[in-house]
Formats: C-alpha cells, structure tokens, sequence
C-alpha cells in the first residue's frame, strides 16, 4: 500500500505495479482497487498499471463531502506526481464516469479510453435502480436473500463471481452511514450525459449482456453519444467482463490498444 496526498490533504491509496507504458485502472461506487489486481497482473507484464483508491473508497480517506470533480482531479495530481504525462484509462461502471470527467478535465492525460458498463443515467445509482425494479418481489424478503435474488440480475458465471469476490476487500463495510452518504451524492446529478458528444478521444465501451445493474442498452447509448467510441457487447458477462470472460477481455483490450501491445501476449 502507497499513500498520496492531494493538494486539499486527503489521502489516497494507490498501487503502481509493472513497467512501461501507463495504465490507470478506476473501481466503481463502494469498490476499491482490489477489484482490478487480478488483470492488472495480467497487464503488468508489459504495462505499468496504476491501481487507486478513490476519495471515499477503501483505504484513502472518506470526507464527509465529496464533489464529483474531486475524483478526477485527484487522479491528475496522482498521474503528475508519479510523472505519467498519459495513460490508458480504464473505468468500470461508475469507474467510467470518473474516466470520462478526467478526460475532460485534463484530456492531455488521457490517451485513450476503455469503458466497462458505463452508463449516462446519473438519477439514480446504478444498485438503486436494480432494487426498484424489482422491489415488489423482494422488498419483504432479509438482506441475504436480496442478495441471492439480485445475483441472478447482475452476473452470467454466478460462481466465478462468487469466487472472484472473496478475494476483493469488502471496503464498503468500513464506511459510516455519514461516508456513504457522501459517496452517493457524489456520484448523482453530475450531468455526464451533456458532455459525452465533446469527448473525441478514441474509445472502447464494453457491456456485460448479463448486467441489468447498468443495462448493455445503456452501454451502447454512451457509445452512441460519444465521436470516436466502439461498442463490445460481452454475451457471457454481466458486471464483471474482465472476470467472466477474462481472455476475451484482455484479447479486446490488445486488439484495441494495438499502438503499445504489438508483439505483446497479455
């Protein structure tokens, strides 16, 4: 575990592993970097890849208030103080939408863009909207059977997920009803989907069929909304691409970045 401090003083966790050409790697809400070291291990064999914590997230420090546009500012201190002058971003879900304001931001930073189940719809988090749809049925049921009834709306490979999981540190338990708050409104209401059409840097959008947590409908709408995007639809995945179909992904990921990894088997 490495530690940064922002230039308001928070603290952020971060881990660098690998050499060469940069790619930073972005967790969605309630995740941390421990979701990614499995691929990153992967990717680190030729890349330096760049794992964080965000503000709020695992284990940089959680204020109490959070603006959306702090996300992305901190991952440019982050970049500028390890000297990365750009990189590959690589966003997962709520991940993607941090990626993207980065890219506006500071688009000299970003060189590319791959975008696993992003989504514009910024009313709801992306876990309300599932609980919504299918509040009727398990409203009344205990937390863990809510758990094992939205499992079967989130994953293809229900066991590998399981499985995959275990080895993902449960930040979000450590977090005050007062933390989490602050991660939620962070993350609504941030207007990403005005701003989709002025982002031109070349980009890759994955979507997981299996994910009804953040739709492939609503994957393929910000490709479709973005200049220069491609759209990948993962029929055998769901929230997790880059686990249930770990080699398609990390073949997507060669092909697309095919500029760094000529030559190179990921």
């Amino acid at each position: 575990m490495e530690l940064f401090r922002t230039s308001d003083g928070t603290a952020l966790n971060y881990r660098s592993m690998g050499k060469g050409y940069p790619i930073v790697m972005i967790h969605s809400i309630y995740m941390n970097h421990t979701v990614f070291e499995d691929i990153a291990t992967r990717l680190a064999r030729y890349f330096q890849v760049i794992l964080i914590d965000l503000r709020g997230h695992g284990y940089s420090d959680k204020p109490l208030a959070i603006d959306f546009h702090e996300y992305s500012q901190d991952i440019k201190e982050l970049m500028d103080f390890l000297y990365i002058e750009s990189a590959t971003v690589i966003g997962n879900e709520l991940g993607s939408t941090v990626a993207l304001d980065l890219t506006l931001s500071a688009s000299n930073k970003v060189s590319e863009l791959i975008l696993i189940n992003p989504t514009a719809d910024d009313t709801l988090l992306p876990h309300e909207r599932l609980f919504r749809k299918y509040a009727e049925t398990i409203r009344t049921c205990n937390e863990s059977e809510q758990e094992k009834f939205l499992e079967k709306h989130l994953y293809h490979s229900k066991g590998k997920v399981r499985k995959f999981l275990k080895n993902v540190n449960d930040s979000e338990a450590l977090l005050t009803d007062y933390e989490k708050t602050a991660v939620d409104h962070s993350f609504t209401e941030n207007g990403l989907e005005k701003i989709l059409p002025e982002i031109h840097v070349r980009t890759l959008i994955i979507a997981g069929q299996a994910n009804e947590r953040v739709t492939p409908n609503e994957s393929k709408h910000v490709a479709e909304l973005m200049p220069n995007a491609t759209y990948e639809l993962f029929n055998k995945s769901g929230v997790y691409p880059f686990v249930e179909e770990k080699e398609k992904f990390l073949k997507q990921v060669k092909d697309f970045m095919q500029r760094t990894t000529h030559h190179m088997e990921l």
